[in-house]
């Protein structure tokens, strides 16, 4: 499916493929807005890391989720700062035939290992059936979940890795945290995984926060290392370059 995702074309729905997989995937035949169609679109470029900040019932979620099942083989990491937020996406991906697992801070390194095994065996079935690691910002902090995503990076099964703000951007607003600082050692660490940011603040002030703390950046050469797509409803144009 990459090869197309540099041709998705800005189309009416009804021809456009990004909407035939939206549609196969989540069965929604239309997309809400044009702002959750765009971030998706940056999203699949892998370009650059991406924020979106959209309000509660503009899909903000679906911006990460689509990318993430439409790329193949992958399994990509959501980090969740409320654990009810986790169980709802969980339900929901379980529904779609999307593999689904949270991880927590006091698991062991067997129950790791059953995981990896389980990744190793999703990697190797030539389908679409992908898998989605949820943690809470504590399991950040664990030897485990590093040397997990040491091992997914190493066996090109990292997908993309998502940190999704909702309901929690008061403690980011109020400085570094520990959690935060450590998320930000592991933008340096994987350099190649693609990072996406979801919020429903909106101000230039909480997103330059976002931005330094994290460490996001782009990939290509032409484009200023720290010109972040910023996509929200509160901004004139599809997306502003932070």
């Amino acid at each position: 499916m990459a090869e197309y995702y540099d041709d998705i074309p800005n189309a009416l729905p009804e021809d456009s493929l990004l909407n035939s997989l939206f549609e196969d995937y989540f069965n929604y035949k239309h997309f809400k807005n044009k702002m959750q169609r765009n971030a998706v679109v940056k999203i699949l470029k892998r370009e650059s890391d991406v924020i979106v900040s959209l309000p509660k019932g503009h899909g903000r979620t679906t911006c990460f989720q689509l990318p993430i099942v439409i790329c193949p083989q992958k399994v990509s990491i959501v980090v969740v700062g409320v654990s009810s937020r986790i169980e709802k996406q969980m339900s929901r991906l379980n529904r779609r035939h999307v593999h689904a697992e949270k991880i927590h801070a006091g698991m062991s390194s067997e129950e790791y290992d059953d995981i990896k095994s389980t990744i190793n065996d999703l990697s190797n079935i030539r389908s679409t059936l992908n898998s989605i690691l949820y943690v809470t910002p504590d399991v950040v902090l664990t030897a485990n979940f590093y040397n997990l995503l040491r091992h997914l990076n190493n066996s090109n099964s990292l997908g993309y890795i998502v940190v999704d703000l909702s309901y929690c951007e008061n403690d980011w607003s109020r400085g570094i945290t520990k959690e935060s600082y450590e998320l930000g050692l592991l933008r340096n660490e994987f350099m190649n995984t693609s990072w996406v940011v979801t919020s429903e603040k909106v101000s230039s002030e909480f997103v330059n926060n976002i931005k330094s703390t994290l460490r996001l950046r782009t990939r290509r050469a032409d484009i200023s290392r720290d010109a972040i797509p910023w996509f929200s409803m509160d901004i004139e144009g599809d997306d502003r370059q932070m």
